[in-house]
Parts: C-alpha cells; structure tokens; sequence
C-alpha cells in the first residue's frame, strides 16, 4: 500500500519546525512494509499544486496530514491553524478517493473535534508508530478498524484512547534526514530536534502534554540519544540541537545520564531545551548541561508570585526559581526565563511581584520572554477556571483560539507595567517572535554558527524596536 504523508504546518515564526513526529510515524510505518512519501509543505510556495502534483506521481490508497498546533498561542496576534489544515483536506479530496487520516499533537488534544472541524475520515490520538501501522493494515484489506481504541472515525462518538509506546527502547529513530531537504531548516536556524522522553508528570492548569504524551515518564537510553547526536553531528553535519521534551531535567537522574552520554561523544556541538523546569533543576545538573554544550536553556517559571504559582499548580515557589537562577549564573549557565502573565489570580501587585523578581533574581546575561494571556485549550484545569470567572465568550468553539485574562487586571496594564519593568531591555514579547528581523537574525545566527544563544540579542532588537516609529507595543494591536 503507498501512503502519502503531509506535514501541514507552514509557520516559519521565528523559525521553521522539523516535524520530528512525522518522521517518527514515517519509519516506523516504513518498517511494517508501506511504501512512503512525504510531502513537506513548511516551505512550499504553491501547496495545493504541490499537493496535486504528488498525490498525481505516488497514487496513494491512503492520506495522512500531520497538525502540529491548533494555533500560536498568543494573544495579542493570534494565528489560528485548523482553517489552512481544512483547506488541505480540501485539496485531498477534490484529487484522490483515498482516506484522509490525521494525526499529530494537535489532533491529541481533542481528536473527536479537530476531525469533525477539518473533515478528515480518521484520527489518531497519541503516538502513532504503531497506530499508523495498524489503522493501515485494516484499510489495506478493507476490514473494519472500530475497535482500534486509540482511532476515531468520522461520525463516531466513541472518544479515542491515546496510544502509548511503553518501551521507547525499541522504537525507531525518526532518520529526518531521510525523509525532509534537513539543510533548509537548518540554513533558517531550525535546531535538530531531540526527544529523550515523552510523558509530563507536572500538573500546570493550562497545560496539554498530558492529553499528548500522558502523565508518566517513557525514558529513551540515553546511550540511544548520544548515537542520534554523533550520527547527525558527524554525518550530516548539524551544529545545533534542540532537546523538545515537556520539561528537561525531570526526572533527574535521567537528566544527568542524558547530559553525561552528550559528554562521551565528544561532540562539540551546541545544545538547548525549552523546558528547563525549576523543579526538576539542581546545580549538580546545571554544571553538567554547561559541560556538555548547552547554550541556548529556556525556564518556564511562569510566574514570580507565590499565589499565582499556587494558581497555575506549578510545583514550586518562586524563591526556589530565584535558587536555580542563582545556581545557573554559578555554572555561567544564561537562560531565557519565561513569563505567563494575566493568568488565575493575577493582579497588578502579582505583577510587580513578578517584576521585582525578575530585577532581584536574574542575572545580566539571561533574557525575558513574556506572554500576556494564556490559550485555553479544551479539556485543561484551565477551561474550567476560566468558565467559573466568566471570561469565555458564550457558546465559543473550544477549538477555536480563546484566551485567559485575568478580571482582576486589564490587558493595557500589563502591558504597561512590563514596558515600564527595570529589566525591560531583556524582556522580549511572544508576539514579536513574528517579526521579519527576529527571522532574519535567526538564519544570520545559523549562518555565522554562532554559539553564544540567538535570544541573547534581545536588547539589540529592544533598541530597534523602540527607534522605529509605533516601536511601544500597541495592547489594541
């Protein structure tokens, strides 16, 4: 059976995305004996041609699109994602006669809706290297796949179990180079992405790793994370990898052994993850990732007030994130420290509370990410806080892009507080991650193999910002 997989996502801001789990599905599909295309739609300038043209060349018996995000998750200039994978569908249907399967992270977290809103024939919730496989094998032969528990079809009102690899141990490795043009992305800055977890523990309100990757931790071996690193290093050249778990550093021993098999290699490479979380950090573990090349560490405090943290159900306090920062200045160590604010509980004192922090507990070399506004995604702790506060719009569609603000602040105060805040040089908005020169010194960045971290230039970009005119941020924008 030839089966044509399609990687819808197209955001390029601030830099284009691997699909790492598409790949993943790809081999492991690959090795049950389908024959495989991909279609990689992130940079093509004519997809429904692009679309036309390959579904015209492989002739599939089935369609797959992967949906990576429901939208980008910002507030003040909100993208929304699912009309573009309709269209796609769309597009599908008026060239082939084949099922139409979805799957991907978006699709995980409510995948009754997404396949209702796109409309697809079938989806996937979970991890689909085995559920792929076996969807497949059922239509290949034409029998009936209702009981594949981790599969919805259209029309059906049986909700999906997401499907879960116990053994990480056994599966496959993604090979992106395989299957994608890996030089482009990387030409535009994009970090080779690493997974040497799935699962999330932490119970953060607005969170939907869970519904993803499930509350407990599938650990890789992290010798198998080292040979993914020196085969992509050595082989192919890549620079720069990026770790994308739920959070890094948790559990701990599996963070240090992680960290440990890096040093082995002998790779000399730059490295990052995006969820350092200040729970699961340590100094011992700090000083290993400078070891081992970590460069480019994002912490996701979210909050530098105590009762906003208990209200986000983070785990920790802020004194003890005022420790791990402390401890990653001692390993010289600079982090992206990553703000949510107007969340439950949030105030204007809240919010001076968190400034406060940021002035008392950061040092010169770490930068600011600030996001005002949480998405609410459906099914999330968080939907439930918001309906009870009464900010939803009435009958709103779930899938569609609603935010969090709490009643007790407005938008422009916030706004003006952190434009204010003494550290507002290091702070960089979610929202300017759209911006051309945020792109442009990304690829730069790339180019010049830079090692110092790409979000170290934030005061520069500050200074850019503020000399153009309209360079305040607008909070009715």
């Amino acid at each position: 059976m030839r089966v044509l997989l399609i990687n819808t996502n197209r955001e390029r801001a601030p830099q284009p995305v691997i699909p790492l789990g598409l790949c993943l599905v790809a081999t492991a599909a690959e090795a049950y004996g389908f024959k495989l295309r991909l279609l990689d739609l992130c940079f093509s300038r004519r997809p429904a041609a692009d679309i036309a043209r390959a579904i015209a060349e492989w002739q599939p018996g089935a369609i797959c699109l992967s949906i990576r995000n429901l939208d980008n998750g910002d507030y003040l200039a909100t993208r929304w994602y699912l009309p573009a994978a309709t269209n796609i569908v769309g597009i599908c249907r008026a060239h082939s006669a084949a099922p139409i399967i979805i799957g991907g992270p978006a699709v995980s977290i409510a995948p009754a809706q997404v396949l209702s809103c796109v409309g697809a024939d079938y989806a996937i919730a979970g991890d689909g290297e085995r559920a792929l496989p076996e969807l497949l094998s059922r239509l290949e032969v034409g029998s009936d796949a209702s009981d594949l528990v981790s599969v919805c079809s259209n029309g059906s009102q049986a909700p999906a179990q997401p499907a879960r690899i116990t053994d990480l141990q056994v599966n496959l490795s993604a090979q992106p180079c395989r299957w994608l043009d890996i030089g482009r992305y990387l030409r535009a800055g994009s970090p080779y992405p690493l997974q040497s977890k799935r699962g999330c523990a932490f119970e953060c309100v607005y969170c939907t790793y869970r519904f993803i990757e499930g509350d407990a931790y599938r650990l890789r071996p992290p010798e198998m994370v080292a040979a993914e690193i020196e085969q992509a290093h050595r082989r192919r050249g890549v620079r720069r990898f990026e770790f994308v778990d739920s959070v890094f550093g948790h559990p701990p021993d599996h963070a240090l052994a992680i960290c440990e098999a890096i040093i082995r290699t002998g790779v000399r490479a730059g490295f990052g993850t995006s969820g350092l979380n200040p729970a699961g950090a340590t100094p011992e573990l700090l000083k290993l990732m400078k070891r081992a090349g970590f460069d480019s560490v994002v912490s996701t405090p979210d909050s530098g007030s105590d009762l906003v943290l208990s209200r986000l159900r983070k785990g920790f306090t802020a004194s003890h994130a005022a420790q791990v920062a402390a401890w990653a200045r001692e390993a010289g160590l600079p982090i992206l420290w990553s703000f949510l604010l107007g969340g439950p509980g949030e105030t204007d004192d809240t919010v001076r509370e968190t400034i406060a922090f940021m002035d008392r507990a950061l040092g010169p070399r770490d930068r600011i990410l600030c996001t005002v506004g949480l998405r609410v995604y459906p099914g999330t702790p968080l939907e439930k806080i918001a309906e009870d506060d009464g900010v939803l719009p009435a009958a709103s569609d779930p899938l569609e892009p609603r935010f969090y603000l709490s009643p007790q602040t407005s938008l422009s105060r916030l706004l003006d507080l952190i434009e204010r805040a003494p550290r507002r040089a290091q702070i960089i908005h979610l929202h300017a991650l759209q911006q051309p020169l945020i792109a442009w010194g990304l690829r730069v960045h790339s180019t010049l193999h830079l090692r110092m971290p790409p979000w170290s230039a934030v005061p520069l970009y500050n200074r850019l910002r503020r000399a153009l005119p309209g360079g305040r941020i607008n909070p009715t924008a």
